[in-house]
């Protein structure tokens, strides 16, 4: 079903909001977890056009086993003060204002919305946020973007599984409303950073693989399963003024533009 139709039409909304409150997308996350889904495995990588050189030999019991497959490890970026994608796909950055806001397609977000923590929330005043926005065809398991000495246990927030496409967060403050997780990561580089993962249609989990210490920059995180994601960076307003982004994103700051990015492409270094 297209997104456009759902968010854009009367009739769309409608079927949306039955949808979200129905017994509806858990019986879908059910079936894309049985064998029987495995019939959607071929069409999906036909129609998303994903290339699959690098899990070729790889079987799947399900859609769901499909979906979060691991691709053979990769280098991340190793120069020691580098910052690093933590994921495929598109990302768009923003400033967080004094007021501990920032803005994404008529949306406007507060720190408190997405971290209900009031003395953690106000650590990212004046600071600096990336949105990573993970597509139908990206990978979804995500890494450390930098070195971190702690990694506290993520807080989860129950809510809503709207998309995440640009349409849907036109339409709806998507990242206020939707279940999502988030962590704090006491990182070598970048002091305090807050991860938000948030889940998207159909996202059934996010899952955190199991860490009590410390974690090396590109060291898998963790995953998402079952729909397109999105994964939330802030900084706060001393790392934002120690960080020398890469041209290329300097100029994408508030624009709402998005550039590709893969899992462990550079970002930014610390000066």
């Amino acid at each position: 079903m297209k997104v456009d139709f759902l968010y854009n039409t009367i009739l769309g909304r409608l079927l949306m909001k039955l949808i979200l409150n129905s017994k509806a997308l858990p019986l879908v996350a059910r079936f894309m977890r049985s064998p029987m889904s495995k019939t959607m495995i071929k069409p999906y990588i036909k129609r998303n056009n994903i290339d699959m050189t690098e899990f070729a030999g790889q079987k799947y019991n399900s859609f769901a086993d499909f979906f979060a497959r691991k691709r053979p490890d990769r280098d991340a970026e190793l120069e020691t003060d580098t910052l690093i994608s933590p994921c495929d796909g598109l990302l768009s950055i923003y400033d967080i204002n004094d007021e501990s806001q920032f803005k994404v397609k008529g949306s406007l977000y507060t720190m408190h919305e997405l971290i209900p923590d009031d003395e953690t929330a106000k650590k990212f005043k004046d600071g600096l946020c990336m949105i990573f926005r993970l597509r139908a065809n990206d990978y979804h398991r995500f890494c450390y973007m930098d070195n971190c000495k702690h990694h506290f246990s993520p807080h989860w927030i129950d809510g809503k599984l709207h998309a995440v496409q640009p349409i849907a967060c036109s339409k709806v403050p998507v990242y206020r409303l939707n279940r999502r997780q988030w962590s704090i990561l006491d990182t070598e580089n970048y002091g305090t950073v807050a991860q938000i993962e948030v889940g998207a249609m159909l996202v059934g989990d996010i899952v955190h693989n199991k860490r009590e210490d410390s974690a090396l920059r590109g060291e898998e995180m963790g995953r998402f399963e079952l729909a397109g994601s999105t994964i939330m960076l802030l900084f706060t307003n001393e790392a934002k003024h120690t960080m020398n982004l890469l041209e290329s994103f300097n100029g994408i700051i508030d624009s709402e533009q998005e550039l590709q990015i893969n899992q462990g492409d550079s970002i930014a270094h610390r000066h």
